[in-house]
């Protein structure tokens, strides 16, 4: 997927699509040697599952549910829309439980180093 240009106001697009957007923000300097796989479980009036697949400094989106994730997030579609424009503090999301994530928490804290916007 090519480079875009910042979308000004991500609660515009649909959860698939901020997902699906998130390899043109990903930051392989942040990433490091990481090598994981993200995956989305997403509720509400959007469903679907996604995961994002990290190696070798590269982030690909796929539809599905992967084998073995390294970390997965349970979200309704509304809230990750909130998350990812800001609007919805992701920490606290999963605190109070509108997210629930399982698997390497660390990587969750990671997240906003990973995946830059504006």
């Amino acid at each position: 997927m090519a480079k875009e240009e910042p979308v000004e106001d991500l609660s515009e697009m649909t959860c698939r699509e901020i997902i699906e957007g998130m390899p043109t923000v990903f930051d392989a300097e942040a990433a490091g040697d990481l090598a994981a796989v993200v995956h989305f479980h997403v509720t509400g009036e959007e469903p679907g599952d996604y995961y994002l697949q990290i190696a070798e400094g590269a982030c690909v989106f796929h539809e599905g549910v992967p084998e073995s994730p390294t970390l997965a997030i349970d979200t309704p579609a509304e809230v990750w829309v909130a998350i990812a424009s800001g609007k919805m503090d992701g920490m606290m999301a999963l605190m109070t439980q509108k997210v629930r994530a399982k698997g390497d928490l660390g990587l969750l804290g990671k997240m906003a180093s990973l995946f830059k916007v504006g």
